[in-house]
C-alpha cells in the first residue's frame, strides 16, 4: 500500500479522453476500521479546456485535519505496540470522470498518510517508504543505575513501521551476537518497536524487521554512550517520515530566564505627602520564559541529517516538556573541513513559567 507524507503536496491526477468535467471523493479515517460511508470531502473541477483537459487536485491539506501528535506514547518497555491511531490516518481516493452527464468511476486507491514531507529534489508524490526511521547508526544514553520506573527518559527510543501482515522485529546484540527474535506480527498495522532490548542496552543493539520468509526489510543500530560529567537531555522529536524520534545531547547545557510584563505610570495616593516607599511606576501581567542550550558531543558528519529533520520539526519535546527551536541557521560542518563535530542548539520552552492557563 504506497503512503502519504502530508506536510507536502500529495496530487491527484485525472486525464481522461473526452472528460468535461472531474470530482474526486476522499474518506479520511483514523485507525484499523473500514472506511466512512459517506465522503469525508468531496472535491469537484471542470475541465480548463477541451485541448487541455487535465485536472488535478493537492489532497495534503484535507489529511492534516486527522494527524496529530499532542499525545506522546513513551512505551519504550513494550517491544511491539500498535502505533497511536492519531498519529497516521488512512485515506481513500476515488476518481471520477464526467464524459456526459453523469459521474463515471475510473479507480479507488487507499493510502496510509503520515505527518512528514518529502524534498524538492525528490520530485512530487514522493513514497519515504514503510519505516519511518532512516536506516544508519544511532546513540543513546546508557546509564546503568537507570529504570523504566525511575528514569523512562533514559530509554533508547523506538522505530515506528508499517506491517503489512506476517512480519517480525529482530534484536540482536551488537558485542556478543545474541539475538531474539518476535513472533510474527499477523495483523497489518502501524507499529512501533523498542530499539534496543532491555536487556542489550549496555552493548548495544542491532535492529532487524524481517518479512515472511525472514528477508532483512529494514535494518540500524543503536549504540550506547554514557557521560559522567553532564546530564544529557533527551530529544524527542516529529521527523520528516511523521513518526517520533529521540535523539540526546551529550554535552553541556545552560538554562536562562527572559522576563516579560507591563508596566503603566502610578497616580500617587496624596501629591502633597506622597509614600517614597511607593514608587511612581509598578508592573503587572508578569512572567518569565525558559531557554535551553545544548551541545550535541562530538558527532559524524552524517549526524547532520538528524540536524536537518530536528530543525524542520513542528513538534520537539526536551525532557519531556514542549520547546520550540530559536536556533534558525546552523552550518553543516564536515569531516574533512572540522576533525572534530559539535553542534549548539537554543530551544525555548514552549509554556509561561507562571500558569497563566484560562
Amino acid at each position: 500500500m504506497p503512503n502519504i507524507f502530508a506536510r507536502s503536496p500529495f496530487i491527484v491526477e485525472i486525464n481522461e479522453a473526452s472528460q468535461i468535467e472531474t470530482k474526486v471523493e476522499l474518506r479520511i479515517w483514523n485507525g484499523t476500521g473500514s472506511a466512512p460511508t459517506a465522503p469525508t470531502y468531496t472535491l469537484s473541477k471542470l475541465i480548463p479546456s477541451t485541448t487541455n483537459r487535465r485536472t488535478t487536485y493537492n489532497i495534503s491539506p484535507y489529511i492534516k485535519e486527522f494527524l496529530s501528535h499532542e499525545n506522546f506514547l513513551n512505551v519504550y518497555n513494550v517491544y511491539n505496540t500498535a502505533l497511536t491511531t492519531t498519529e497516521w490516518c488512512n485515506v481513500q481516493v476515488k476518481r471520477y470522470k464526467k464524459l456526459t452527464s453523469s459521474f463515471v468511476l475510473i479507480d479507488t486507491t487507499t493510502y496510509k498518510a503520515f505527518d512528514g514531507y518529502g524534498l524538492y529534489t525528490e520530485g512530487y508524490n514522493e513514497d519515504l517508504g514503510d519505516y519511518l526511521l532512516k536506516p544508519k547508526t544511532y546513540y543513546y544514553y546508557y546509564d546503568p543505575t537507570a529504570t523504566l520506573s525511575t528514569q523512562p527518559l533514559r530509554r533508547a527510543g523506538s522505530v515506528s513501521w508499517v506491517n503489512p501482515g506476517g512480519y517480525k522485529v529482530k534484536l540482536t546484540n551488537y558485542r556478543t551476537g545474541a539475538n531474539s527474535t518476535s513472533p510474527a506480527i499477523s495483523t497489518a498495522g502501524v507499529y512501533m518497536s523498542l530499539r534496543v532490548d532491555t536487556g542489550y542496552m549496555a552493548d548495544g543493539c542491532i535492529f532487524q524487521i524481517l518479512n515472511g520468509s525472514n528477508v532483512v526489510q529494514y535494518e540500524s543500530t543503536f549504540l550506547p554512550k554514557t557521560e559522567c560529567k553532564y546530564t544529557p537531555i533527551c530529544c524527542d522529536f516529529i521527523n520528516r517520515y511523521g513518526a517520533w524520534q529521540r535523539e540526546f545531547f551529550f554535552k553541556a547545557s545552560k538554562n536562562s530566564i527572559n522576563l516579560e510584563n507591563s508596566e503603566y505610570n502610578l497616580l500617587q495616593n496624596n501629591l502633597v505627602n506622597y509614600d517614597v516607599l511607593e514608587g511612581q511606576r509598578k508592573i503587572f501581567n508578569t512572567n518569565y520564559q525558559e531557554t535551553i542550550t545544548v551541545n550535541t558531543d562530538w558527532v559524524k558528519e552524517d549526524f547532520s541529517d538528524n540536524l536537518r529533520e530536528l530543525m524542520t520539526s513542528e513538534r520537539i519535546l526536551l525532557d519531556n516538556r514542549p520547546v520550540k527551536l530559536n536556533t534558525k541557521s546552523m552550518e553543516l560542518q564536515k569531516q574533512i573541513n572540522t576533525k572534530m563535530i559539535n553542534y549548539t542548539l537554543e530551544f525555548q520552552y514552549a509554556t509561561d513559567i507562571i500558569n497563566n492557563v484560562v
